[in-house]
């Protein structure tokens, strides 16, 4: 199978991550400091002799309590970016990866016929088959979660509310996955396949992927596929029996088409075990 990864751009959002998490912490220890202007500081009978000065003793307590939400603000919209594109251990395995390096782990036997693009289409995780093109609702969270149809909901816990802002939430995958449809049938729309081709009728299909074996489901007839990372590889490959292969022609359009316009700095092909191929060496654009 073979990779496009953008790694340039993952990089970039796990570096804000941990900019605005530093960010937080010294807004917050600034905001401690204040706290002792009217003691420490500036104790009762001293006088500033800057305008500075003057200016933090007299508004210490605003500074001081305007610093606790604007530093949890900023310290947690960090963490949100560092779950999402950092490394990290995954529960109930000694693997310490990315989201998107975990998720590939789980295609890893698939032949070179499939290409995983990660961040390097307009949506963040798309995989080319030969019989659709795949796209997929990424969630890290643990947690209970229930789907009834096309609702989400997710069971209220203490630790909910401390890291309100810094998880991602369950949202509305459903929704989510239509919008990578249309954002991906406007991508294709741009291409100029050979007379006879239109990528416009790409099959495109899509799931739902739970990453963390904490997560617990709850499922009850939803609108759309809802899988554990370990469960993806055997969904695509009954997929890829239940629907029409792509006409050579079309696969072939639509492979070069992908190869051209993704904006991966990075492509690597795994070796297909599962095939009796031989393996493919590592490459990089």
């Amino acid at each position: 199978m073979k990779v496009y990864r953008n790694t340039n751009e993952i990089s970039r959002r796990d570096k804000m991550g941990r900019r605005l998490s530093m960010v937080g912490l010294v807004i917050l220890f600034l905001g401690l400091l204040a706290s002792f202007v009217p003691t420490w500081l500036y104790p009762p009978g001293t006088t500033p002799t800057s305008a500075v000065g003057t200016f933090i003793a007299n508004n210490w307590a605003l500074l001081s309590f305007g610093a606790l939400p604007l530093g949890f603000l900023a310290a947690s919209a960090g963490t949100y970016f560092i779950t999402r594109y950092a490394r990290r251990r995954w529960p109930s395995s000694n693997v310490v990866a990315r989201p998107d390096e975990y998720f590939e782990r789980s295609l890893k036997g698939l032949d070179d016929r499939y290409a995983l693009f990660l961040y390097a289409l307009p949506v963040g995780y798309a995989l080319l088959t030969p019989f659709a093109l795949l796209t997929f609702a990424m969630r890290s969270d643990k947690g209970r979660i229930g789907v009834d149809g096309d609702k989400w909901r997710e069971a209220w816990s203490p630790s909910r509310l401390l890291t309100i802002f810094a998880r991602e939430g369950v949202g509305n995958p459903s929704d989510e996955l239509r919008d990578h449809a249309a954002k991906l049938q406007a991508h294709l729309a741009k291409a100029t396949p050979p007379t006879g081709v239109e990528l416009s009728t790409t099959p495109i299909d899509g799931s739902v992927v739970f990453l963390n074996a904490e997560a617990k489901l709850t499922l009850n007839n939803p609108t759309v596929p809802v899988l554990r990372v370990d469960q993806v590889k055997e969904w695509v490959r009954k997929r890829s029996r239940d629907l029409k292969p792509l006409p050579a022609a079309h696969y072939k359009a639509l492979y070069d088409y992908l190869q051209q316009a993704n904006t991966a700095n990075q492509t690597t092909v795994q070796p297909a075990v599962d095939e009796g191929k031989k393996p493919s060496i590592s490459s990089r654009k």
